[in-house]
């Protein structure tokens, strides 16, 4: 994933965990202090419900059956859907630019 602010190319991917964090999908550039926004691909989308989805019905499952295996299961998915994110940016989102230039409503 390319962490490059859009406007003036400084590397926002090194930034402290209290900046990482967006509260809102902006924040304020490092260098440039222009406000850009968080620019999320439809494939992390799909990802992010696909894992959560499956967490939580599998979970309600092993509520509703008093099962163990299905409550591990849920915790197995738990784990590989917090994975996919990290495989997912590294393999096909590569050169995703993670920030773009906030648009003006």
């Amino acid at each position: 994933m390319d962490y490059r602010c859009p406007l003036c190319g400084v590397d926002l991917g090194k930034r402290r965990i209290a900046q990482a964090v967006v509260v809102r999908m902006e924040t304020e550039c490092a260098q440039c202090k222009s406000v850009i926004r968080l620019n999320v691909h439809r494939a992390e989308e799909i990802v992010v419900l696909l894992a959560f989805g499956t967490v939580v019905a599998l979970a309600v499952l092993a509520h509703r059956w008093q099962s163990h295996g299905l409550a591990l299961a849920a915790f197995g998915a738990a784990m590989l859907g917090a994975l996919a994110l990290p495989l997912l940016e590294r393999t096909y989102l590569r050169h995703w630019p993670r920030y773009a230039p906030k648009a003006d409503a």
